[in-house]
């Protein structure tokens, strides 16, 4: 039996821990002697969804999924279970996969906190950075703001790329943050029209984007003469996206 384990992880609400969790796999892996990966439901690569694809393409006859944040993530161990499910609604045969007791609820986390309480200390002195700074309370310049929506759904449906081609597209053009201020996002509520990028002062929201649409919208839009046609209808009706995001709301 070739069993795969996934650390699963948030990096909108825990932005620059994705090294940690790296780390933590590979630490795993070593004990445990089978393939462990991390992997994010939100904000960073590889997606739940790459890495359940990745494990099925491997030949994995189980699949472990293990929440690893601290404390109790509710909405993650929620959506890992939602994402899992349209995951394999999508995949032919995919390997039978099970959830594991979150890392914040295992009994070993106490022996681990004991451990720390009682254990070696730093003692905290003098001053080893601003806590403010002068840079820190100024809105950059910028002449459009871009927001990429990276919550689970966005994930799910290829925002990384998204992402990825966005800010690849704004460094071929020679734009900086001045010009144009990218900015990663949990979710913009209107998911099921997802990967969704805003574009700022234009009041401008643009669905389903993929690598080609990124592309156009840097080209066209903010190097060109402004939003692209096809830009979905503002809400208002029943039935239109704020309603479907005021119902995964209540069902979190």
């Amino acid at each position: 039996m070739s069993r795969h384990v996934l650390l699963v992880a948030r990096a909108v609400t825990h932005h620059g821990g994705e090294a940690t969790v790296r780390r933590l796999a590979v630490d795993v892996a070593a004990v445990v002697g089978a393939p462990v990966v991390a992997c994010f439901l939100d904000g960073a690569a590889p997606s739940l969804h790459d890495a359940l694809d990745a494990a099925a393409d491997a030949g994995a006859t189980e699949v472990l999924l293990v929440a690893t944040h601290l404390p109790p993530d509710r909405y993650l161990d929620t959506w890992l279970r939602r994402a899992h499910a349209d995951w394999a609604a999508g995949r032919r045969n995919p390997p039978p996969t099970s959830v594991a007791l979150p890392l914040a609820e295992q009994p070993a986390l106490v022996t681990a906190v004991v451990a720390a309480v009682g254990g070696p200390v730093t003692p905290l002195t003098g001053r080893p950075g601003p806590f403010r700074a002068a840079a820190w309370t100024a809105v950059p310049r910028h002449r459009h703001h871009v927001l990429v929506c990276r919550g689970p759904r966005c994930t799910a449906y290829g925002a990384n790329d998204v992402a990825g081609a966005l800010t690849g597209r704004l460094a071929a053009h020679g734009l900086g943050d001045d010009d144009v201020l990218v900015t990663s996002t949990g979710c913009l509520f209107p998911c099921s029209i997802g990967p969704v990028v805003v574009v700022h002062p234009d009041d401008s929201w643009y669905p389903h984007v993929d690598v080609g649409l990124a592309v156009r919208i840097v080209d066209e839009h903010l190097c060109g003469a402004g939003p692209l046609d096809g830009r979905p209808p503002r809400a208002g009706g029943t039935g239109d996206f704020a309603d479907a995001a005021q119902v995964d709301r209540a069902e979190d």
